[in-house]
């Protein structure tokens, strides 16, 4: 089943997301770099600075699988593919974010190279607070705003899941 969702992610967002071929030289692709909206994020809890845009590079060029773990919902997803996987890391923001100590992370990323681990992340996909926060030694130490479009992204997936699996229960 976690192979059939994997699958079914990944190819939703290969058709949706996927550059279009085209036959002339393609100069080198580099992460985003983003920028901060002016209206500052939710600050209630502890700042944590962005992750660097060096960091962002490292992942952007060397992320060969997503692994998404779920603390609430019967479900994971993972990405395997570059286009899929820079997609991901396009809806997060330079923008760092203080996490109110109401917000509760949905899940932990895992960022992986051979399979191991170049970061990790617990993320909270919820609207008063979406952002990435990368662990270091298992403690927070960075974080990053996700985009409106990242974030819809994400709950239209996680919809889509549901769906998926209440129809294959019937």
């Amino acid at each position: 089943m976690r192979l059939f969702f994997s699958s079914f992610f990944a190819l939703l967002i290969l058709a949706c997301n996927a550059p279009k071929p085209d036959t002339a030289t393609k100069p080198e692709q580099t992460a985003p770099v983003t920028e901060s909206p002016t209206v500052p994020a939710v600050t209630t809890g502890p700042m944590l600075p962005s992750i660097s845009q060096e960091f962002m590079q490292m992942l952007w060029e060397n992320t060969s699988y997503i692994d998404y773990t779920f603390y609430t919902l019967p479900m994971s997803m993972s990405f395997d593919n570059q286009p899929a996987i820079q997609n991901v890391l396009a809806h997060l923001e330079a923008t760092p974010v203080a996490i109110p100590s109401t917000c509760k992370p949905t899940g932990r990323a895992f960022f992986q190279k051979d399979g191991e681990d170049l970061g990790v992340a617990e993320f909270y996909l919820h609207t008063d607070c979406r952002c990435f926060v990368f662990l270091k030694d298992g403690k927070p130490a960075h974080s990053n705003r996700i985009k409106d479009k990242g974030l819809e992204f994400y709950q239209n997936s996680i919809r889509q899941a549901v769906q998926q699996t209440q129809q294959n229960a019937q």
